[in-house]
């Protein structure tokens, strides 16, 4: 098959730019192509600024039917070259409308975790809204992946995944 030179010129380029760039698509804040997370593992989100060095926040989106057996108690995880700083007093938590209790936030630093730990654990179909507030935004933009864990049980030790927030920061 013969393939015409100067078209092909043309074509490859614009392909290689779409493949790697991050699409806003209904229902989900951003869809990142050939990011290795599957697209059903993809959580939204959205920022306020979404630039780095400065104070954001992050509204973390978590849909209830990733958790059958509801929670009480939530994890993100991130990466080791994301340098952003958590203001543990600025979390809430909602579903339908309504704020969630909270018993207890805890920052790990060393381990790279924010864990959210509710008062009572909390079953539903609907979205789970988390509200990071005052996030000091990494120095470095870049593609960021949150991964979301969750305990179905206190007595249960073993953290589930829900998904993966795919933060931009630019």
């Amino acid at each position: 098959m013969l393939v015409n030179k100067s078209l092909l010129r043309r074509v490859l380029p614009v392909l290689a730019m779409v493949s790697c760039t991050t699409f806003v698509q209904p229902g989900r804040a951003e869809y990142t192509l050939f990011s290795g997370v599957t697209p059903k593992n993809q959580l939204s989100y959205s920022l306020d600024f979404g630039k780095r060095s400065i104070s954001d926040s992050y509204r973390l989106v978590l849909p209830g039917q990733k958790m059958p057996l509801g929670t009480v108690q939530l994890n993100i995880l991130y990466p080791e070259n994301y340098n952003g700083v958590f203001d543990e007093k600025q979390i809430t938590v909602s579903a339908a409308g309504k704020a969630i209790p909270i018993a207890g936030v805890k920052w790990q630093k060393e381990k790279r975790n924010l864990q959210i730990d509710l008062q009572d654990r909390l079953q539903t179909k609907g979205d789970i809204n988390i509200v990071l507030g005052n996030v000091r935004n990494p120095d470095t933009s870049g593609l960021f992946y949150l991964d979301c864990q969750y305990r179905s049980s206190p007595n249960f030790p073993i953290a589930r995944y829900a998904g993966t927030w795919i933060l931009n920061i630019k």
